[in-house]
């Protein structure tokens, strides 16, 4: 195998499993609240709660519920969805894949793209022929010409795309940042801060462009929020702050997911229990991993 190609295709798992890694703790308490409603209504699956609506699966094909267990587009049997954001969610059907709002109408089936992904501050990833752009809410396609591979969705006014086997950022104007650096991936920015990935490293970049903490050698990073960041290196897991300081390293941990309103989930892969810890460190919650 090609050693460029390798890379990234290790970058793409250590990428998958950081997203869970950071993205878990948001929606914890949603799953917990809907779990009873897929023994009883026979659900296959259940997603999770974004915009009062989260996804269903059921006989084949996917729809929506609310908070109350209301049933929505149902009759749309579509073969497969996303999230809402910003008022309006992705969805597929006959292989092709367009938009609807919370009205149930659909927006842009005609023109037949490969796949789309959710609105993040107004803009929206699409993808057809092989290529990447953006559109807004009234449908317009923002640099289709470009033949990005892939593209990220905009955050803090900033969005990662990919060509020619590197990453980069481009702004709301289409400007490009740091392309020259030719980093394997890039994340979203949050809180100022943005994980990037080179040399089998990962570190940050602000907006500014300055790196941070590159001589550490993190295997892999999280994005920042309320302050801290999971990192791992040498296969533990812990915290950093936006100082660079190091916390619980030492508790060597086997995951940790981001922080949400002042608590974390912690654990280790050979016990029967995770934790909730706060941002002393301190165990305010244990939860059997059976009940969630």
């Amino acid at each position: 195998m090609n050693i460029s190609k390798m890379k990234i295709e290790l970058w793409i798992v250590a990428a998958a499993l950081s997203v869970a890694m950071c993205l878990f703790s948001a929606n914890l308490k949603a799953e917990l609240n809907i779990d009873s409603l897929k023994e009883a209504r026979g659900y296959d699956w259940i997603g999770d709660f974004n915009e009062d609506m989260v996804d269903v699966k059921k006989d084949g094909y996917y729809f929506f519920i609310d908070k109350n267990g209301k049933e929505y587009w149902k009759e749309g049997k579509y073969d497969d969805v996303g999230e809402f954001s910003e008022g309006m969610a992705g969805v597929k059907k006959d292989s092709i894949w367009f938009f609807i709002d919370k009205e149930g109408k659909e927006y842009w089936k005609e023109r037949q793209y490969y796949s789309v992904y959710g609105f993040n501050e107004g803009m929206a990833p699409v993808y057809k022929y092989s290529i990447s752009f953006f559109i807004d809410k009234k449908g317009k396609e923002y640099w289709k010409e470009r033949q990005y591979y892939s593209v990220w969705f905009f955050s803090e006014g900033m969005a990662g795309v990919r060509k020619d086997g590197i990453m980069f950022f481009i702004d709301k104007k289409g400007k490009e940042y740091w392309k020259e650096r030719q980093y394997y991936s890039v994340w979203f920015f949050s809180e100022g801060m943005a994980p990037v990935y080179k040399d089998d490293i990962m570190f940050f970049i602000d907006k500014k462009g300055k790196e941070y903490w590159k001589e550490r050698q993190y295997y892999s990073v999280c994005f920042f929020r309320e302050g801290m960041a999971p990192v791992e290196k040498d296969g533990i897991m812990f915290f950093i702050d936006k100082e660079g300081k190091e916390y619980w390293k030492e508790r060597q941990y086997d995951y940790v997911y981001a922080f949400e309103d002042g608590r974390a989930i912690v654990g280790f892969y050979n016990d029967d229990y995770f934790y909730l810890i706060n941002k002393k460190g301190e165990v305010v919650e244990k939860i059997l991993q059976e009940e969630n």
